[in-house]
């Protein structure tokens, strides 16, 4: 009995954590729907040149 709901809650986690993981900005940024001034994945915009 324990073990089922056990499992279940496992994979419910999982599913979160990869929901979270698809729709995070990074994963979105590296698709190329970023802005088209930034150098880091993360969006981050490069160092001046001075």
């Amino acid at each position: 009995m324990a073990r089922p709901l056990l499992f279940g809650f496992l994979a419910l986690g999982l599913v979160l954590m990869l929901a979270d993981h698809l729709l995070s900005p990074p994963i979105h940024v590296g698709a190329g729907a970023a802005d088209t001034t930034a150098c880091a994945p993360c969006g981050a915009p490069c160092p001046s040149t001075r």
